[in-house]
């Protein structure tokens, strides 16, 4: 008989299974994991979560209708989970309340959020700081608004604390670089840059690099 929930061996396999794909980007094959672990256990506040976050990461590569959709089904799902993190590890809450924030696009929200984690000597808050400004300065920098530069470098001073050499997600290392592209620092964007592209095992050139790409080499983005 099937147990009523996931033992955590268990979500630590899923967990890695999806890792195995998303470290290099590669969201779209994550997805049919992830979307068999919620239907296997489909209560579960950690299957729902990694659904969830999936389903909005691959959002971020389709047209802008589809992106829509997906978007607000994974913020559906998200948003009550928030309010469910009792009992849950300490990764999973972050990651809930991370990705409420991020395919919701409320990046100023997710910058305090990071901060009351940061006040309490979480590490992960300054992680949830980095990226949060780093995307808020650029939405900025689209809106030609001139704040965009001290959201970068709150950004900058989040991922010092950080210390991104540890991190093997590539991610943050090109929401580094983006920072990096909003202050028109060329050399450093470019460096952060080929660090994502490398743990991810890209190139510096790939599609979804293609935004922060044209800034540091002031080329027009192909997409």
């Amino acid at each position: 008989m099937k147990p009523p929930r996931p033992t955590s061996e268990w979500k630590d396999a899923v967990a890695e299974k999806i890792g195995s794909y998303i470290r290099r980007g590669n969201y779209q094959a994550a997805l049919p994991i992830a979307a068999a672990a919620r239907r296997e256990y489909p209560n579960d506040v950690f299957c729902q979560y990694q659904y969830a976050k999936i389903l909005g990461d691959w959002a971020d590569e389709l047209p802008p209708a589809k992106k829509r959709k997906l978007k607000r089904e994974a913020i559906r799902i998200l948003k009550p989970l928030t309010r469910s993190l009792s009992g849950e590890s300490p990764k999973t809450r972050f990651g809930i309340c991370l990705n409420y924030y991020y395919q919701s696009e409320a990046f100023p929200a997710m910058v305090r959020f990071g901060r009351r984690l940061s006040g309490r000597g979480d590490r992960q808050g300054y992680y949830a700081m980095g990226l949060g400004a780093s995307l808020e300065a650029m939405r900025r920098l689209t809106n030609k608004d001139v704040r965009a530069k001290n959201w970068a470098r709150k950004s900058l001073a989040s991922w010092r604390r950080y210390d991104l050499a540890r991190e093997t997600y590539y991610f943050p290392h090109y929401i580094e670089a983006m920072a990096h592209a909003v202050l028109g620092d060329s050399k450093a964007g470019l460096k952060s840059l080929g660090r994502a592209a490398r743990v991810s095992k890209r190139k510096i050139t790939d599609w979804e690099f293609q935004d922060v790409w044209g800034l540091l080499t002031k080329k027009k983005s192909a997409v």
